[in-house]
């Protein structure tokens, strides 16, 4: 079973195969010992996301938004959302469905624009497909 692990997990990898001799048998068991440590080390979170210690030393790509703070000057929209609405995963910073189905309201009752509109519309249909299926899996 191939078992995806956090970028941080996978260049440390690299970085270990690249000065040493691995047995990549053993590739899943060593992903594990460096999650494992970079929990301990407070760089990762139990969840495997890296953790403000992890963008303080620098460990994260300097390509993505390195604090939501970055996140939301960029993108100021987001700037009144409490960072309770906000995780950083591989891909770069999320927002939970409570702050899209306030930006996609904002929309529609702010916006002229057809095409806005039945963006904003389109959104809150997707959310409350997303929701309905989750509330069904909880069931």
């Amino acid at each position: 079973m191939k078992i995806k692990y956090p970028q941080l997990v996978e260049q440390a990898f690299e970085i270990i195969k690249n000065k040493a001799p691995l047995n990549m048998a053993n590739a899943n068991e060593i992903k594990a010992d460096i999650y494992r440590e970079l929990v301990a080390e407070g760089v990762l979170d139990s969840n495997g996301c890296p953790t403000q210690l992890a963008f303080d030393k620098g460990l994260i790509d300097s390509g993505q938004h390195q604090t939501l703070a970055e996140y939301k000057r960029e993108f100021p929209q987001f700037k009144g959302f409490s960072s309770d609405h906000f995780k950083f995963t591989p891909a770069g910073w999320g927002v939970d469905n409570y702050v899209m189905r306030s930006l996609a309201y904002k929309s529609l009752a702010e916006s002229d624009n057809e095409y806005d509109r039945q963006r904003a519309l389109n959104t809150l249909f997707q959310i409350e497909e997303i929701e309905r299926e989750t509330n069904n899996d909880e069931n």
